[in-house]
């Protein structure tokens, strides 16, 4: 083969990549891989999607914009194949080499905006995903504690309600940390100095999430961070919420995410005697045969241009999925 012909055959398959804004190493990290017979998929957790973006410096969960979700999801399209959360490890065990990856999308907390927002974009873009969801704002609205601590900040009371120059991320890790009751009891302090919460996602809202194909997992109705729990409290937060949330979407809740990504052996053990199937924790591991399902690793995809995505997801694959084996055992 000539040069000249050879040149002409790259520019063709970096066409595609030049209209989406994928740079070339991204294309050929990619490449190199899916030359590889790795038996491996990947998750992807989203929280808030909304114009305008929010602002990472001054926010616990800022809103990732319309634009930038649209673009990743046809960066995933054209370099990978979306599939349910559902189906990821054995289709990520069928893999061959030269085949594209599979990857599957999820979604946490209870953003009115995964109606509104992300819903129409998914349907656009002919996929489908898992939302967890706590299930506290059915009926009405209902503040988790870091939305109350947002809230504080951004209504200049941050000062009122956590003392002057209290910056909002070291206060947010800081009420993360508390003991379950004194984090309670912010929340109802910050609930009397702000008014009654706002937003939230509705009943009818999950039913149609659940009508357009998409899987509802749990996400705890309080979202305390479950290695920070004892025993009762563990398994109180694993039965609280969820079978209303089952009522309401009419299907059984096999999948949870941790809040705050995190689960110990302890947690492991009363999320298995719940009787979940999956569990999802926000390290950035890849899935493939044998992973520990209810240890799966997830991918944080939210304010990213669709480049450093794939990217990130490209490093995630090199490397070993978490094992049953590597997974410490409960005690």
């Amino acid at each position: 083969m000539t040069r000249r012909p050879l040149v002409r055959r790259l520019r063709r398959l970096l066409r595609p990549v030049k209209r989406m804004a994928v740079g070339p190493g991204a294309v050929l990290l990619g490449l190199l891989l899916r030359a590889s017979g790795r038996r491996l998929g990947l998750v992807l957790v989203y929280h808030r999607v909304g114009d305008p973006p929010g602002d990472p410096s001054r926010e616990l969960v800022p809103a990732q914009s319309t634009a930038s979700l649209r673009e990743q999801l046809r960066m995933l399209s054209r370099f990978y194949r979306v599939v349910p959360a559902a189906e990821l490890e054995r289709r990520a065990a069928e893999r061959r080499r030269f085949e594209r990856f599979c990857v599957a999308i999820t979604f946490d907390d209870d953003w009115a905006g995964h109606h509104d927002v992300s819903l129409p974009l998914l349907a656009e873009a002919g996929m489908t995903a898992t939302f967890f969801l706590s299930g506290a704002t059915l009926e009405k609205p209902s503040g988790f504690w870091y939305e109350r601590v947002q809230d504080a900040f951004d209504r200049g009371l941050a000062a009122r309600a956590f003392g002057d120059g209290a910056e909002v991320h070291a206060v947010g890790a800081r009420v993360e940390a508390l003991p379950r009751a004194e984090r309670h009891a912010l929340v109802a302090e910050l609930d009397e100095l702000l008014g009654p919460p706002q937003g939230g996602l509705r009943a009818g809202a999950v039913r149609s999430i659940r009508r357009a194909g998409h899987e509802i997992g749990f996400h705890t109705l309080t979202h305390d961070t479950l290695t920070t729990l004892g025993p009762h409290e563990l398994e109180t937060a694993l039965e609280d919420g969820r079978e209303q949330l089952e009522t309401v979407t009419g299907a059984a809740l096999e999948a949870i995410a941790y809040p705050s990504g995190r689960a110990d052996d302890a947690v492991l053990a009363a999320v298995r005697e719940a009787g979940f199937k999956r569990g999802y924790t926000t390290q950035p591991e890849p899935v493939g045969p044998g992973s520990d399902p209810l240890a799966l690793g997830r991918v944080d995809a939210a304010l990213q241009t669709a480049t450093k995505l794939h990217l990130a997801l490209g490093r995630t694959l090199l490397r070993r999925p978490r094992t049953r084996a590597s997974t410490p055992a409960p005690r």
